[in-house]
């Protein structure tokens, strides 16, 4: 079977360069062609900084964070470390306009104040529950000093550039709870008074949002942090928010949970016929950083094979951490993905 696979991981690269194909491809990104960042053929550029921590830069100008927070170099928690820079993340990122946060926990919030502090005017944006969080872990100031959004279960918010949709959904399930979980003194002060606010974060920091951006231009983006689970259905169950909505552009959670909890022997059926009921035109992976590239391409060949066997095409990239891509979309809808000469300072 291993053999089968990789002879069609080779016939899908060979074809997935920039442009359209008739079937369900994996793009072979070494030979992407090339366009200058301001070509005005482009409708979306986009960048993985690791984890999930992505930007995308609108042709308005607006700049886009998505959970910022950088692979921790001494960690154990992530098989492979896909960090570009040893820049702080205000540093690092084109701009930050709008800051998109899809759950409270560290490891995609921890770079928001660094890029607060070098963008104090930036929109944030989070599933409601989630703000006592990012105050407590964060230590932010709430709404004297920066623009928060509490995005509610099914909103729907009007910006510069863009309309976001959400979709509130949780993380995924796990093992029981320990005792230090059950032991209710880890939610009082030294004097034995409630704390709330660790009460709180700790009820709501696995609430996730989803999200759906739609540009001035008409382009789409959906995003779907939440995971797969080995049942088949998970926290997908709101088909009304991603089913048959073809997106432009899908980016689907691919942390370890969505393949049955196996890493190394992963089951790509589940999550690949939730991806082809999305009938996205083009899809990229995020929260990737527990598999290496070549298995990401490989989980990609996968889910082209189920995406055509349901009559759905659509074009899958594994991004370079630190890579700006752009994205096209021509007249009939069909959407091309480009390497994009960047970044330029904003």
């Amino acid at each position: 079977m291993k053999k089968y696979l990789a002879l069609f991981l080779t016939f899908v690269l060979a074809l997935g360069v920039a442009g359209v194909a008739s079937a369900s491809t994996v793009v072979d990104r070494t030979a992407l062609e090339v366009k200058e960042w301001d070509d005005p053929e482009l409708m979306l550029r986009i960048r993985w900084s690791g984890v999930n921590f992505y930007e995308m830069v609108l042709p308005t100008g607006e700049a886009i964070v998505i959970d910022p927070y950088y692979d921790d170099p001494e960690g154990t928690h992530n098989e492979y470390k896909y960090t570009p820079t040893d820049l702080p993340g205000g540093e690092w990122v084109y701009g930050a306009d709008y800051v998109l946060l899809t759950h409270g926990h560290m490891d995609h919030v921890e770079e928001l104040p660094s890029i607060l502090s070098k963008y104090p005017g930036a929109h944030i944006v989070a599933p409601e529950h989630v703000m006592p969080s990012l105050v407590w872990q964060l230590g932010l100031a709430y709404s004297s000093n920066h623009y928060f959004h509490a995005a509610g279960f099914a909103d729907k918010l009007q910006f510069h550039g863009f309309i976001l949709e959400t979709c509130r959904s949780n993380h995924n399930l796990r093992a029981g709870p320990s005792w230090s979980e059950l032991n209710r003194s880890r939610f009082l002060n030294e004097d034995g008074s409630l704390n709330f606010y660790e009460l709180y974060r700790n009820i709501y920091e696995r609430e996730i949002m989803n999200m759906r951006l739609t540009t001035d231009d008409g382009f789409t983006v959906l995003i779907w942090n939440s995971e797969m689970q080995a049942d088949g259905l998970g926290f997908e169950d709101r088909a009304w928010f991603y089913q048959g909505t073809e997106p432009d552009l899908f980016m689907y959670q691919v942390a370890g949970a969505s393949f049955d909890y196996d890493r190394r022997n992963p089951n790509y059926q589940h999550m690949g016929e939730w991806i082809a009921s999305v009938g996205a035109k083009a899809g990229m992976p995020e929260h990737q950083q527990h598999f290496s590239y070549e298995e990401l391409d490989t989980m990609a060949a996968n889910f082209a094979v189920i995406c055509d066997s349901k009559g759905v095409d659509t074009t899958f990239l594994t991004p370079e951490t630190g890579v700006w891509y752009g994205y096209t979309k021509d007249a009939d809808g069909n959407v091309s993905v480009y390497l994009v000469d960047g970044p330029i300072n904003k």
